[in-house]
């Protein structure tokens, strides 16, 4: 499974391998339990999830030791929700398989629901067990408006958090029985607010990058060939992802240390890169890094061969 880099986090790469290499926990539950800012703690515990999915039988021995304490809970849960997750990607078999698969990422979900929820409980004040729980019940929702009621209860406890978003930008999608036009009506209205610089600028990128993929996963080849070539080349799009882009430079120099700044230079690295603009994609690409983040490069390959192929074609060191 691979691991979202895109951070200058010492402790978090720690902990990071520690997790995944050694199946330590130790450093990741303090750094968790430590954390007080919000957008650092849930971005250490996207990326700390990650690395627990081959860790999941230790996390569950280890909350079951100490159940009262909330970041065994929430780790947990995190690493459940991204197991869940990883059960869709590899979700490409024949039907038979895919449905126990199905299945199989059912019964992760309704766990996690359980661990995060049970976190939630423990901290109350607390929005990333909601953040993650946003992810998780994308993949199996209990009822038709839990995905809704999760993600704004995460919003209620704090309002701006990248992950939350993201995640719930995702279950709007085409391919999760949403629409493109729900996607860019809930990018545009949730970035209106942001200061220049803040990450969730990036909804905007986001956005326009599913609507790009879903023209690619129908139809024909050349239908797929033509899909592609038209959706960067509309106007209404340009004028979108510009504005977008510009706004998240402008304020740049005012989020430069927020746990998520990196992630969100790097969604418009690769709708500028997909896009054959180079020259508009190369400021992003530098303030993003070398180390890449999962999504959204996952769409179109390796997310490190991606990002080393975007930074080459801007004229940047890979």
């Amino acid at each position: 499974m691979a691991f979202d880099r895109a951070f200058s986090d010492e402790s978090l790469e720690k902990a990071l391998w520690a997790l995944a290499d050694d199946a330590d926990p130790t450093a990741a539950l303090e750094l968790i339990a430590t954390t007080e800012d919000t957008a650092t703690r849930e971005h250490a515990v996207a990326i700390l999830g990650a690395a627990g999915v081959t860790r999941i039988e230790r996390l569950r021995e280890l909350t079951a030791q100490q159940a009262y304490l909330p970041e065994r809970w929430l780790l947990l849960g995190a690493a459940l929700s991204a197991a869940a997750w990883a059960v869709r990607e590899n979700n490409h078999a024949s039907p038979v398989v895919t449905e126990r698969l199905v299945q199989e990422q059912q019964v992760l979900v309704a766990e996690a629901r359980s661990a995060l929820r049970q976190a939630a409980a423990l901290s109350r004040d607390d929005p990333v067990p909601w953040s993650e729980l946003a992810g998780a019940v994308v993949c199996a929702p209990l009822h038709r408006t839990e995905v809704a009621d999760v993600f704004k209860r995460a919003c209620v406890l704090a309002s701006d958090l990248y992950a939350a978003h993201t995640r719930h930008l995702t279950g709007l999608t085409h391919r999760w029985y949403g629409s493109q036009d729900k996607v860019i009506a809930f990018a545009l209205v949730r970035t209106a607010e942001r200061p220049d610089g803040h990450p969730l600028h990036a909804l905007v990128a986001l956005a326009h990058i599913e609507g790009y993929v879903d023209g690619l996963l129908r139809g024909t080849v050349v239908g797929r060939f033509w899909r592609a070539w038209r959706y960067f080349a509309d106007s209404k799009v340009r004028r979108e992802t510009d504005a977008a882009a510009d706004r998240l430079l402008a304020g740049h120099a005012e989020f430069a240390t927020h746990p998520w700044t990196m992630h969100a230079h790097q969604a418009f690295g690769a709708l500028y890169h997909q896009a054959n603009e180079p020259a508009r994609a190369r400021t992003h690409l530098e303030l993003g890094g070398d180390r890449a983040a999962v999504w959204p490069w996952r769409y179109f390959g390796d997310p490190e061969r991606q990002l080393a192929a975007a930074r080459k074609a801007a004229g940047l060191d890979a």
